[in-house]
């Protein structure tokens, strides 16, 4: 399992990368951080939500037409070289989290070795 964390400029605040702090929230060693001053990822999102239908559609975190805020699990073995269908997709994280948790259990994760 791997866990994608992506940091974009949404609110006022965020016109810079995250700190060293705020990274340091998440030190499990799957977890993989990047920040994207240019809203690929979002762009990405956006159009994988509108075109590879049956998608699980979020019902928030929408920003001047940027998705942010949202918790997105893919099931193993999606390859990013044609259509991925997510198996959760909602938001705000702190709110979607028991949802993603339950849809974590449905899906088949192989556990990492150290």
């Amino acid at each position: 399992m791997r866990v994608l964390v992506v940091w974009e400029p949404i609110l006022a605040t965020d016109w810079r990368p995250p700190t060293s702090g705020t990274l340091a929230r998440l030190s499990d060693p799957r977890v993989r951080q990047f920040w994207d001053r240019n809203h690929l990822v979002s762009a990405a999102l956006t159009a994988l939500a509108a075109h590879n239908p049956p998608q699980p559609k979020p019902d928030c975190c929408i920003d001047r037409g940027f998705y942010w805020d949202s918790a997105i699990l893919f099931p193993p073995g999606t390859h990013w070289n044609g259509p991925a269908s997510s198996a959760f997709w909602n938001g705000p994280v702190v709110k979607a989290a028991p949802n993603l948790e339950k849809s974590l259990a449905a899906v088949e994760v192989p556990v990492d070795e150290p």
